[in-house]
């Protein structure tokens, strides 16, 4: 928003936003419901073929629960610690950056 605000439509820099917009975008069909009331929008569904979603992997009330779809809550705990690297390392910066 900031570019085209900018004056920037036309920029090679737009044109990659734009570019990376319809791409990440190419696998999004289904249907959005929305309700605007007094100012707000607010979302009453949302349907897709395509929905990566799965009530039953979510659902913390089926018994055998992540085992049905081979997954074992312990194999996100590296993916945890490693993400954990980078993000107190950035913290750290923010800090350090802001104090002076």
């Amino acid at each position: 928003a900031r570019l085209c605000y900018n004056g920037f439509w036309f920029a090679p820099e737009m044109e990659l936003i734009r570019n990376s917009i319809d791409f990440s975008q190419r696998d999004v069909t289904g249907v959005v419901t929305l309700e605007l009331y007094k100012g707000n929008l607010i979302c009453r569904g949302r349907t897709s073929p395509n929905a990566l979603y799965n009530p039953d992997l979510a659902s913390m009330d089926i018994e055998g629960g992540g085992e049905n779809f081979d997954y074992n809550p312990a194999d996100a705990q590296g993916f945890i610690r490693i993400n954990a690297v980078r993000l107190k390392t950035y913290a750290a910066l923010r800090a350090k950056t802001n104090q002076n």
